[in-house]
């Protein structure tokens, strides 16, 4: 399980009913390769932003993952149909991965991005919405200690368990 944000071009309208069409489309789909290019120069600016960012790319279809060999707090995910920055309800704190995510918002919005958290159903504003993330990470790291015990430390990060 994790906590998502979700990225969407903010010229193709209302991030919430984009959401909500991304969630009716379950189906992959390859980039044009302008799109390709797209992606590549967003997952290069990432890097960027943030030294020591790796990118992985996946053996079948187009898919980019950012932090994940790293063990990063936050892991980006570029696919053709969908952009998301993710980190683990497995950690004890959201902390890290919304300083993290601060540091990848702005190469977002220079790439015409917004961010939108479908947890507390709105754009996503670090400043503004830092508190009510961490409480609803809290909330549900909880509720998972309560239901299967201590998660820390006790398996790998989800996303070092994805491709393997």
């Amino acid at each position: 399980m994790s906590y998502d944000l979700h990225l969407f071009k903010k010229d193709e309208g209302d991030p919430a009913e984009q959401y909500d069409r991304l969630e009716e489309d379950e189906e992959e789909r390859e980039p044009t390769p302008g799109e390709e290019a797209e992606l590549r120069s967003l997952a290069a600016d990432l890097q960027a932003a943030s030294p020591g960012l790796d990118l992985t790319e996946a053996s079948r279809g187009f898919l980019l993952q950012l932090g994940y060999e790293s063990g990063r707090p936050v892991v980006i995910d570029i696919g053709a149909g969908a952009v998301t920055m993710s980190w683990s309800y497995g950690s004890d704190s959201a902390r890290a991965a919304i300083d993290e995510v601060r540091t990848y918002l702005p190469v977002f919005e220079r790439h015409g991005y917004v961010a939108y958290d479908p947890q507390l159903e709105k754009i996503f504003d670090p400043d503004r919405d830092a508190a009510g993330a961490e409480g609803t990470h809290a909330y549900v790291h909880g509720q998972l200690e309560e239901a299967y015990g201590p998660l820390a430390g006790t398996r790998k990060p989800w996303w070092k368990r994805i491709f393997r």
